[in-house]
């Protein structure tokens, strides 16, 4: 009877490893899991879209109060002329006439024409034209300071990343910029996430926008080599090249193709001796390097950043050993310093490719290291929310910075 027993409980264990390790079986906790997942993610989004409502309305309205505002400066020929050309013939032609040729893809142009196509042609159809690269920096802007800001100060911190003064400016212009700041966004975004595919859509995005953009996906290609290279073995490192290779191809062959295409017909690339903007490509000499350099700080600190630099300091060395192991600080400091250093090879190179715009990225990436130091860093709920309100109003009465006539 035991033995009887036994053998029944023996048969009894065989069908409930038999059931418990069927793949039917296993696929069931499995995708119930990823359903709750994806739910999950799902009401994430939901929620964060609810909270930024009242940023997407700004934008709408901010829009909207624009909308009457005539093309101005560089927008003039980079939106204006370049739009105005495809519009005119129709998409026919590719290459640019030489007096507005700028040297780079000219997709901006072609998009605003479409849009004139689609629309007509008006001020108001040029500004809200813009609207879909606004809502989507304020979204990438929201997902990047996720990823260092706790949840409880995440909209004060966007708060602060969106008042950039030179980001609003180029916010109420028909402007290249804000379609570079949009892919730049989304392009750091996916290297921290590692999601390759997008990588690969916003890079080739940068590739699009102009020279700049190009430096700015240079910049974004060694970020991903710096987070992401495990150095194992040659194979290994081998394997992963490949891999990056692949990801970064469509921006390189955008470029490539194009250049090398408008080298052949025109047989320049980037300026020719005619151009109206042959002069700022001009190369300075020691003197100038170094008056350029101040040039580059100055714009760091005008319109009120200076502010972002005394707190960014002022935290640095009074918390200076909770920062120096710091992951996420280091990770903000590669940020900053890799883009910085990509874009300011041209600016401190030539004599006139020094305006605030060329540097907005680096600008962007200095005031997520300081959002994250004020509000990870610093304890003291005051104090945070005291450095808030004294940042936010030194960002806004910067915008009121007026300089003698000679300087400005």
């Amino acid at each position: 009877m035991d033995k009887d027993l036994l053998h029944c409980s023996q048969i009894a264990r065989l069908n409930r490893i038999k059931y418990l390790y069927n793949p039917k079986i296993l696929i069931l906790p499995f995708s119930l899991k990823l359903q709750i997942m994806i739910i999950k993610n799902k009401s994430d989004i939901i929620k964060a879209f609810v909270n930024l409502t009242p940023f997407f309305i700004l934008a709408i309205t901010a829009t909207w109060l624009v909308s009457d505002n005539i093309f101005f400066w560089d927008t003039v020929q980079l939106s204006a002329k370049h739009a105005t050309f495809y519009f005119e013939n129709n998409f026919s032609k590719l290459l640019l006439p030489d007096s507005f040729d700028s040297g780079h893809v000219p997709a901006f142009g072609m998009y605003l024409a479409a849009c004139w196509k689609l629309f007509g042609k008006s001020l108001l159809v040029s500004h809200f034209a813009m609207l879909p690269f606004l809502l989507g920096i304020i979204w990438q802007s929201h997902q990047l300071l996720k990823k260092f800001i706790s949840h409880k100060y995440l909209y004060f911190a966007l708060i602060l990343f969106l008042l950039d003064p030179t980001l609003l400016s180029q916010a109420t212009l028909v402007s290249p910029d804000i379609a570079l700041v949009f892919f730049f966004l989304l392009a750091l975004n996916s290297v921290l996430s590692q999601k390759k595919i997008i990588i690969s859509i916003a890079v080739a995005g940068l590739s699009l926008t102009s020279m700049r953009g190009m430096m700015v996906a240079f910049s974004i290609l060694i970020l991903d080599l710096i987070f992401t290279l495990k150095i194992e073995n040659f194979k290994s490192i081998f394997l992963q090249l490949t891999q990056k290779a692949v990801i970064y191809s469509p921006a390189l062959i955008i470029f490539l193709g194009y250049n090398i295409y408008h080298f052949k017909e025109k047989g320049w690339i980037g300026y020719h001796e005619d151009s109206p903007w042959s002069e700022c490509f001009q190369r300075v000499g020691f003197k100038g390097v170094l008056y350029n350099i101040g040039i580059l700080g100055w714009r760091f600190l005008d319109f009120g950043r200076v502010f972002l630099w005394i707190t960014f300091f002022t935290i640095g060395m009074l918390f200076y050993k909770n920062i120096k192991n710091d992951t996420k600080v280091k990770t903000l400091l590669f940020i900053f310093i890799i883009i910085l250093g990509s874009l300011s090879i041209s600016f401190v190179l030539y004599k006139n490719l020094s305006g605030h715009r060329y540097i907005l990225p680096a600008i962007l990436s200095f005031s997520l290291l300081t959002s994250y130091l004020v509000f990870e860093i610093i304890s003291s709920e005051r104090i945070k929310y005291l450095i808030f309100s004294l940042l936010v109003i030194g960002l806004i009465t910067g915008n009121m910075w007026i300089y003698p006539r000679e300087i400005a």
